[in-house]
């Protein structure tokens, strides 16, 4: 709990711990408990992670797993690893469910409580042409679909009514007419008639969310029996509990539908939290019912977040507290508005009750102009975490990235949430093993199992000094974004978004893109939160933070206590901004003069901006003459994200605010915070391109010092200026590098106000840099204490680079790899001669073509007979040119009861031991069974289900080199020596490591007068240089290029440049291009000493 203590409450920020952060502050993975648990692996795992930097885990059960979740071989596992963590000095969380989402106890409380199921509502809306006589049932889907359900209410209207508005006061109410508990007879006038049923209808796999008694029972079947495990360390070594994507609402979330959320007594609970009833207005949450519509619709929905709030998340989070653990996690479908309205409600309620506000981004991309609703998961869950006083903002990240991740990708992706307000590095996930199809569960396994595993403690380093940096403290910002969930409840019809939905949706995630690549950075707020906020002197003050500008992107409705704060907040000088729709309601007005308060604010009539959108008026700003001494402005025409009026809205901020910070790229995005004594911007490149020198102007004035995070280093910069009372530095931005800019209260003389130097120490008497580049004179504009000074120096020469272009020898450090994916198989009951079958003359050429992967799945027609067990015989072959000295084969993804190998027609006995990627792929000796020239292995397995089978590559390992012929390779006799470029290209297609690099290259005397600087082009794998034996650097990422001044002597240098690459090339035998790519460079760089 200490770790976990810290991670709450932060930790004071000192030059110190930024050079060596607390771990606490770095990553806090899933451990995917999806095999045996072994106790002894098990420890050895942990040990990895302490040994790596990290401080705490989270127990997640995941597919694969063998022990029985929840039983009590898992709780003995569970108290194992509270044991061990508490030996080595970490902590162990719990992921609260298997696999996901959250709530069930892995089903249990569904399947064994029916009452607790997840309920929702479905209308059937039935065409009734009169007069005629219906009889529609209840009971199964035979026209429609009605089975399966409970009926709750039965209306009747006229065609035309249900095409444009329901009128309560002329439904005709055919409940009272339901007979034999399920059948609503109906004698239909004359006319043209809808018979509106709603049904009340249930599934099996979740719980009702809405239910308290729900998460009541989940809390026994898992708090509760953790709780008990454990015993004292509950609390300390275990301090917390992880929740992952409940919702109100499981059923077709993804499609569009005449279906809402819904539970037993959801008339009872709005009748007590609304105060009148929901029955005769039932139709309005599917169809437009008149001017009542807007209101009804936002009580239901307000109704359903708060019964779903306080049921599910409140009650955890109390059960916690009492219990003095943790509660984190995250939300379903966060990126989403419509999501949100169909699923979560209003989702900065439930983000209220967590101690550590959560959120998750997966995939390999980050947000951009394409995909900017990718920016607004994070922005809604740090805005949150800023305005209930959350320290740190937990983010399950790198799911999906796939097995060609490289640490650059995870860097990028990281620094792109950290400039968005995480602190926590929630990777997604450490698998215990990924043998066979465990590999693609949600790859990659980000553990000991991939290449880079013996770097990561660097990378565990990185993400500390970002989590200490930016936890805690003060976020610095001028603008706030409404969060439209109002408008959005008011708009919602489960069939589909109409034009304004789609309008608030696309300007919502246009805004926040736009507001970010213009460095005008942000919260959002929702109506609640700002109608409970003070105005002060202009300025909205939510929490420590205070805005000056509102915006409003395109919104129908909105509260009244809202609406009365916008017009104190603009009364005394505020600013706002709405974008081409304003609010024509008031939610819970106060009386009937909204329409006209609406008008003053606004200075418009919401209808005639309407007009103008339904026109496709042209784009106008216009600033309205609104109330006391603030402004409003108005966006007219089609809308922002139709319009992209990019410049407009960058001129109209530049005019009404002050900019914070401006930067000359709009990819580099940035974080402003104020913790303990630090004024510190946090900037990051969020593309992965080289941006080169970026312009950055501050509107603080200060001395700016760098603070590296790679290396945690803190340098004070030499040269900047001071322009129109703004603060300007240039930094370099190469792909997803990072800075942190911390800038001082006074402004230190002297500094370099201009040169084409790099400045590296500058006192009053002497200025040092370098030039990586040829000048024609050194120089510099200075500013002293007694005022500007230039300064020049004479050109030194610039010594030609030096490429490293000789012969390098090559060596791995791990096995080569000769992947194979074609089998013949064949049904053991369909041969007649089985005892020949794993001989190497078998004629197998009517067998099955098959590739890695579920063997009835590709069986060309079905089985007569789907019983099991079914034996199954594969046979491939692979060619020897020379047999290496210790060959073996991977027992990986030979999914079945049993097998048994044979190679060459001889049996392989061993069942093999530990294979050095993971704990449960085997590697069998397999030196006295192979060949020159052909091999044949068969392979005779028992399986018990459909998805059994060879589900993987087979992998041969070895120290060897592989030669192609045509289409396949061979094994052939190590080749020590290669050209530089892709080694997949010369034997190694199939390899995941390290390659070794080495030459010798001659340096000349002169060279040692001056900086030297190594540049490596090897993609974004990962680079450890080792000059004369000496002390190692490496690079993790981009840009590659070592400072080796010091490192190098005159005359011959030995070099060794290791690369190492990703997973992919092993385990999926994709030839990801690998190495280094050209001759690596050796810059020359002159050092001038100028006095000033």
């Amino acid at each position: 709990m200490n770790f976990a203590k810290l991670l709450v409450e932060g930790e004071k920020l000192t030059k110190d711990n930024f050079a060596n952060p607390p771990k606490a502050m770095g990553v806090l993975p899933f451990w995917f408990w999806n095999g045996e648990m072994n106790e002894e692996e098990m420890i050895w795992q942990m040990k990895e992670y302490h040994a790596k930097g990290i401080s705490g885990l989270f127990i997640h059960g995941r597919f694969g797993e063998s022990i029985g979740y929840l039983s009590d071989t898992w709780f003995e596992r569970t108290k194992h690893a509270v044991k061990v963590a508490k030996e080595i000095g970490i902590d162990v969380w719990v992921y609260d469910e298997m696999n996901w989402p959250s709530g069930t106890a892995y089903r249990k409380v569904s399947q064994e409580n029916p009452k607790l199921r997840q309920k929702y509502l479905e209308m059937v809306a039935l065409p009734v042409p009169g007069p005629l006589f219906t009889f529609l049932e209840a009971t199964d889907d035979r026209y429609v679909n009605t089975g399966n359900s409970k009926p709750i209410v039965a209306y009747a209207c006229s065609e035309e009514e249900f095409q444009t508005n329901l009128n309560p006061d002329t439904i005709i109410d055919l409940t009272p007419n339901l007979s034999f508990n399920a059948v609503i007879p109906w004698e239909a006038p004359k006319g043209n008639w809808r018979l509106l049923y709603f049904l009340e209808k249930e599934i099996d796999y979740y719980i009702d969310a809405l239910n308290p008694e729900s998460t009541r029972k989940f809390l026994d079947e898992t708090h509760e029996k953790y709780k008990a495990a454990v015993g004292e360390e509950f609390g300390k070594v275990m301090p917390g509990f992880y929740t992952d994507e409940p919702a109100m609402h499981y059923f077709h979330v993804g499609m569009q539908n005449q279906v809402i959320p819904w539970t037993t007594q959801m008339f009872k609970i709005f009748r007590e939290r609304r105060g009148y009833d929901l029955k005769p207005y039932l139709g309005a949450l599917f169809l437009d019912m008149g001017e009542r519509t807007a209101q009804i619709r936002y009580d239901f929905w307000k109704t359903l977040t708060e019964q779903y709030s306080e049921s599910y998340y409140q009650q955890i989070r109390e059960w916690c507290e009492e219990n003095n653990v943790l509660f984190t996690g995250h939300l379903l479908g966060e990126e989403w508005i419509w999501m949100h309205a169909r699923c979560e409600g209003n989702i900065f309620k439930h983000l209220k009750h967590m101690h550590i506000t959560g959120v998750d981004h997966l995939y390999p991309i980050v947000g951009t102009k394409e995909a900017a609703s990718q920016h607004v998961a994070l922005k809604i869950a740090s805005s949150a975490a800023h305005h209930y006083g959350s320290n740190q903002l937990l983010c399950e990240s790198m799911g999906g990235t796939y097995w060609d991740c490289t640490l650059e990708r995870m860097k990028w992706i990281a620094n792109w949430e950290y400039v968005l307000g995480v602190t926590i590095f929630n990777n997604h996930g450490y698998h215990y093993s990924i043998e066979g199809e465990r590999k693609r569960d949600w790859p990659p396994s980000q553990f000991y199992h991939h290449t880079w595993w013996k770097y990561y403690d660097n990378f565990v380093k990185y993400m500390s000094r970002l989590g200490h940096m930016l936890s805690a403290g003060k976020h610095i910002a001028k603008v706030l974004m409404l969060y439209p969930i109002n408008s959005a409840w008011a708009n919602y019809k489960p069939s589909g978004p109409d034009q304004l939905f789609n309008l608030m949706q696309s300007d919502f995630d246009y805004l926040t893109d736009l507001l970010l690549r213009l460095h005008y950075d942000f919260d959002y707020t929702d109506e609640d939160i700002l109608a409970e906020a003070e105005v002060i002197n202009g300025k909205i003050k939510i929490n420590q933070e205070e805005f000056s500008v509102i915006f409003l992107p395109p919104i129908t409705a909105l509260q009244q206590n809202a609406f009365d704060k916008l017009y104190e907040f603009v009364s005394q000088g505020g600013t706002v901004i709405a974008d081409t729709v304003i609010p024509s309601i008031l939610l819970d007005a106060k009386d009937d003069n909204s329409l006209i308060n609406i008008k003053k604010l606004f200075g418009k009539d919401p209808a005639e901006l309407l007009k103008h959108l339904n026109n496709g008026s042209s784009f106008t700003v216009n600033k309205v003459s609104s109330i006391g001494k603030g402004s409003v402005y108005l966006f007219e025409g089609k809308g922002l994200s139709v319009e992209d009026k990019e410049a407009d809205i960058k001129k109209l901020l530049n005019e009404i605010v002050t900019p914070d910070i401006t930067i000359s790229e709009e990819d580099v995005f940035y974080l402003h915070r104020v913790k303990d004594d630090y004024d510190l911007f946090f900037l990051t490149n969020t593309q992965q391109k080289n941006l080169g020198n970026v312009e950055i102007t501050f509107e603080k004035v200060g001395t700016p010092e760098l603070w590296n995070p790679e290396t945690g280093e803190i340098n004070k910069m030499h040269q900047y200026s001071v322009d129109n009372n703004r603060l300007k530095i240039f930094l370099p931005f190469d792909s997803t590098q990072s800075h942190f800019v911390i800038i001082k209260d006074e402004l230190e003389k002297p500094f370099v106000a201009s040169s084409n130097l790099t400045v590296t120490d500058l006192t009053n008497e002497k200025l040092i840099g370098y030039s990586k580049e040829m000048i024609n004179k050194a120089e510099a504009k200075v500013i002293t204490k007694d005022g500007e000074k230039k300064i020049t120096n004479d050109a030194i020469k610039k010594l030609d680079d030096i490429k490293l272009d000789k012969s390098f020898s090559f060596e791995i450090t791990e096995d080569n790899v000769l992947c194979i994916g074609k089998y013949k198989m064949m049904m053991e009951n369909d041969l007649s001669n089985i005892d020949e079958v794993m001989n190497e003359n078998y004629d197998d050429s009517n067998w099955l073509d098959v590739t890695m992967g579920a063997w009835e799945m590709q069986l060309p027609q079905e089985r007569d007979d789907s019983t099991y067990p079914v034996t199954l015989w594969y046979r491939t072959s692979f060619e020897m040119e020379k047999v290496p000295a210790n060959p073996r084969i991977l027992i990986d993804g030979f999914s079945g009861k049993e097998y048994t190998m044979f190679i060459n027609g001889k049996e392989v006995k061993d069942k093999g031991r530990r294979s050095r990627i993971d704990a449960e792929i085997k590697e069998v000796d397999v030196n006295a069974f192979v060949k020159e020239g052909k091999n044949i292995v068969a392979i005779k397995l028992v399986v018990v289900r459909r998805t059994d089978g060879m589900l993987d590559l087979l992998k041969v390992v070895g120290d060897f080199t592989l030669n192609k012929k045509e289409n396949t390779y061979s094994i052939g006799e190590k080749v020590n020596t290669i050209v530089l470029g892709d080694w997949t290209k010369q034997g190694y297609p199939h390899y995941s490591g390290t390659g070794v690099y080495t030459t010798e290259f001659d340096l000349p005397r002169e060279y040692l007068n001056g900086n030297l600087f190594l540049n490596v082009n090897c993609g974004e794998d990962v680079l450890e240089v080792k000059i004369n034996d000496g002390e190692s650097k490496i690079a993790l990422w981009n840009p590659y290029q070592i400072d080796i001044t010091g490192l190098v002597k005159e005359g011959k240098n030995k070099i060794e440049l290791s690369v190492t690459n990703t997973l992919i090339n092993m385990l999926e035998a994709v030839e990801h291009k690998s190495g280094i790519f050209e001759p690596p460079v050796i810059i020359h760089a002159p050092v001038y000493e100028i006095k000033i």
